[in-house]
């Protein structure tokens, strides 16, 4: 009896673990394969059927920076990813302290900035195309950085209001009635307990503007198109140059692990406030 229920649990055990690797190769197989295509030759890459063993080439490396200058494209991505996440952050955090604590009738607020937050972007580009011509602002840096904060503010204020509401109300309360003002309760004692979800926050940001593909299209020709958009030149009359995509590719994902293996303990933190109460 004992040796029938061992040898089930061992059955079970190991149909899981077959289950879960199955689901690790299904979710990472595109990456992978976007790896494996930034080393090898294209006429590898669209062989049929697929060479998954391969002679290795860095020449989809060499054709980003040698012959198409992309790391003018990452520095484009770099400038308006950095300076939208800390215009959206320091704008978003007090405003959700404010709907959070101090605002007790911000139900239309919240629906009105939810559906702002719900509109498609493609439905907003002619307007936004139209205004930046206006204001002689298209291919520059600031009208990216504007539209990016414009449409992640809303997010990050409906995540950060969550956060800000686990606090309780008596904290700043007491605060208040020892003679502290509204900014000394934000800053010295609301933010330093949301900084796990105001980081969490900022790495949702980060991917979102890092990613963002609609209004580089539209806002950019020559001057500042992010390196989501330098991808299109690899698509010529002659075919798809599959290494430099490949090589592209894996440059434009890797920035994105990195920042978010590095604040994974706040993104951990940030997602699990208020799970236990």
């Amino acid at each position: 009896m004992i040796a029938a229920t061992m040898a089930n649990r061992s059955t079970r055990k190991m149909l899981l673990t077959l289950f879960w690797c199955a689901l690790a190769f299904v979710y990472l197989f595109p990456y992978t394969w976007m790896v494996l295509t930034g080393f090898r030759h294209g006429v590898d890459t669209i062989s049929v059927p697929p060479r998954i063993i391969f002679q290795p080439t860095l020449d989809g490396f060499r054709h980003l920076f040698e012959v198409t200058g992309f790391q003018k494209y990452l520095f484009n991505s770099a400038v308006v990813t950095v300076a939208s996440v800390l215009l959206v952050i320091g704008v978003s955090a007090p405003a959700a302290y404010a709907l959070a604590h101090l605002s007790k009738r911000s139900g239309v607020l919240l629906v009105a900035i939810l559906i702002a937050r719900i509109i498609p972007g493609i439905a907003i580009g002619v307007p936004v195309y139209l205004l930046a011509t206006r204001l002689h602002q298209l291919d520059t840096y600031q009208a990216l950085v504007v539209i990016n904060v414009a449409v992640n503010i809303p997010f990050a204020m409906w995540l950060m209001r969550s956060f800000f509401m686990e606090v309780h109300p008596s904290l700043r309360e007491a605060a208040i009635s020892d003679g502290c003002s509204e900014w000394q309760v934000f800053t010295t004692i609301m933010l330093p307990l949301v900084l796990g979800g105001m980081l969490a926050t900022s790495v949702f940001v980060f991917i979102g503007v890092w990613n963002e593909f609609l209004f580089a299209l539209i806002l950019t020709t020559s001057v500042s198109p992010t390196a989501p958009l330098a991808m299109l030149g690899f698509r010529t009359q002659y075919g798809v140059q599959w290494d430099a995509v490949g090589a592209a590719a894996l440059l434009v994902s890797t920035p994105v692990i990195i920042f978010a293996f590095i604040m994974q303990r706040y993104l951990v933190q940030g997602l699990t406030m208020g799970s236990v109460k």
